[in-house]
């Protein structure tokens, strides 16, 4: 899911001009409503790269072609080892993170999981960075910035615990109509700036433009091979049944539930999105304590799980009473606090950055007269500029932070693209009878019930949809269960903080023999957020010879947390797990 986004494990650009060029310039004179160009022009994406980069264009509608084209950023890595075994087309999530970067930065680690026999492919879906049509709400920076300040999508949501404060409740409560209105605005605002666009994003349209591309390199009708990682897994889930006749080798690695994320109200898909979050932070808690202050930064002296996890507690709930007693101009409330919290959870290799950052925050906290100030986060999805891996950008207390926080007054672009909201309000079930009410009370009752460290977070798309103005013109409902041509493989994580491994249960069982399911032992969102032998082997089997296990399966992890203690190990291998050389190395802790 893109409250997390993946830059980080996949990487930030280092797309380069090959002698002054852009790989990914539109023609001259291009125009939507003109022919299609067939095929692709491929070009080095950098000079002296093994990577190719193109465009593609593809039907706006599929369904009617008068209206139009898109034009999708392709980036390919060529299988080194033969015989090629065809395309494996991949998506990173969000929805709206750029298939390309991950080519770029991670399209050789997958292209050794895969033994090296394919050609790797992604591309940029609609709206999203270099492929058009484009989505933009703001003319600028300032615009944006004057159209949320000190609201809850700009400053995140202020209570101290979950909700136990009424006084907390009430103000919550209070801004309810102001939420209301912004939420109508910004559909005003996107639809003035992004026209005739908003209806042609979506998962059914990336799904078909997959079709379209592998088509173009494999041949009609051939079987198609993806694997998606988060909302990815929503692209392969679609595809597997709207297609089943062409399901090739597939993956689906940290699962969305599809008939959330097609059939019931948007903002109701958060519930299941943190219903493993606080068995994520206990984890990193607990690693913390095994670790000590020497390597756990806010761990406090003889540590123990429960007293770590006391000190974040109330770390945010002195980040609470400094907003407070400061008011707006603070630097620094307690929902940064949680959002950084959240986001650094997600890639456990990274677990020391994270608690270095808790006790800037701290630090901070303890004399903000003098102290550096905390950078701020991005509107409404705070990214941790480690997406899966790279370092932080928008991350309060981040020491590597870059600083944003006064860009807008420079008349820069706007932050934020929205194209999270887009695609998955595109995708979303449009009932006339939700409200913005309806979307706190659902807070609170994720608050109260399923996480009460995270359950008040602002920053999930599904909060805006009831109001968003567009659906797109061909929304996919299901049913979830069809028999597929060849069998594919679903993984989740036993404590993954975005994607639970009851969605991948949910979505394994519905397909039945169709799937086989992996259980990943340990903590982080996706499978390679840590590192499996057991689950690297088994995907190497399946991408080489298409075998499977027999059952669901258990991998153990052999990631190491905290890596300067051997106590912080953490890691079990499954009985009987083979042994493989692993691509992935623990990412760079600096």
């Amino acid at each position: 899911m893109r409250f997390f986004s993946y830059s980080a494990f996949f990487g930030a650009s280092f797309i380069k001009l090959v002698h002054g060029v852009d790989p990914f310039a539109l023609p001259h004179g291009y125009h939507y409503l003109a022919s299609r160009a067939l095929g692709i022009v491929w070009k080095p994406c950098a000079d002296d790269s093994p990577y190719e980069c193109g465009r593609f264009e593809v039907p706006l509608d599929y369904q009617n072609d008068t209206t139009g084209k898109a034009s999708l950023a392709v980036a390919r890595l060529r299988a080194t080892q033969p015989p090629k075994l065809g395309t494996l087309f991949l998506n990173p999530g969000g929805p709206g993170e750029s298939g390309v970067e991950m080519i770029l930065k991670r399209g050789k680690g997958i292209m050794d999981t895969a033994g090296g026999k394919y050609d790797v492919v992604s591309w940029d879906p609609r709206g999203v960075e270099r492929s058009t049509p484009q989505i933009g709400c703001f003319q600028t920076g300032t615009q944006e910035s004057k159209f949320w300040n000190n609201t809850i999508p700009h400053t995140g949501i202020e209570a101290r615990g979950n909700f136990t404060d009424p006084s907390d409740l009430a103000a919550f409560y209070d801004q309810v109509p102001q939420v209301d209105f912004l939420l109508k605005e910004i559909g005003k605002q996107c639809i003035s700036m992004s026209p005739n666009t908003l209806q042609y994003v979506g998962t059914a349209a990336a799904v078909r433009d997959m079709l379209s591309l592998s088509d173009y390199l494999e041949g009609p009708n051939k079987p198609v091979n993806f694997w998606g990682f988060s909302y990815g897994t929503v692209i392969g889930i679609y595809f597997v049944n709207m297609f089943p006749d062409r399901v090739g080798r597939v993956v689906l690695d940290g699962v969305v539930d599809p008939e959330i994320w097609a059939n019931r109200p948007a903002h109701e898909l958060w519930n299941r999105t943190i219903d493993s979050a606080d068995q994520t932070f206990e984890g990193f808690v607990s690693a913390c304590a095994a670790a000590g202050p020497s390597s756990c930064a806010i761990a406090p002296k003889n540590p123990t799980p429960a007293s770590v996890k006391q000190s974040i507690l109330q770390l945010i709930d002195r980040a609470y009473d400094y907003r407070k007693s400061v008011g707006p101009a603070a630097q620094l409330n307690s929902a940064d606090v949680r959002h950084l919290l959240y986001n650094g959870l997600y890639i456990p290799a990274r677990w020391p950055n994270l608690a270095r950052d808790l006790k800037n925050m701290s630090n901070y906290l303890d004399n903000p007269q003098t102290s550096r100030p905390p950078k701020k986060r991005s509107l409404a999805r705070p990214r941790t500029r480690i997406h899966w891996g790279h370092a932080s950008n928008e991350i309060p207390g981040s020491e590597v932070s870059a600083d944003r926080s006064n860009a807008n007054q420079n008349n820069d672009p706007p932050r934020n693209d929205y194209t999270f909201q887009s695609i998955t309000c595109a995708d979303a079930a449009d009932p006339a009878n939700v409200t913005t009410k309806a979307v706190f009370d659902s807070l609170v009752d994720s608050a109260r019930t399923v996480s009460p460290v995270f359950g008040e977070l602002w920053g999930d798309a599904g909060f805006y949809c009831h109001k968003w103005p567009a659906r797109a013109v061909e929304r996919f409902t299901g049913p979830f269960n069809k028999t597929l041509s060849n069998k594919i493989l679903v993984i989740g994580n036993e404590a993954d903080p975005s994607t639970p491994f009851s969605s991948a249960k949910i979505v394994a069982d519905a397909l039945g023999d169709s799937a086989v399911l992996i259980k990943q032992e340990g903590f982080g969102h996706v499978s390679l957020a840590i590192i499996s032998d057991c689950t690297l082997g088994a995907l190497t089997a399946y991408f080489l010879n298409n075998t499977l296990p027999s059952a669901e399966k258990r991998c153990g992890s052999n990631q190491v947390l905290f890596p300067s203690t051997i106590k912080s190990k953490l890691a079990v291998r499954a009985a009987g797990a083979e042994i493989f050389n692993s691509p992935w190395p623990v990412p760079e802790l600096n």
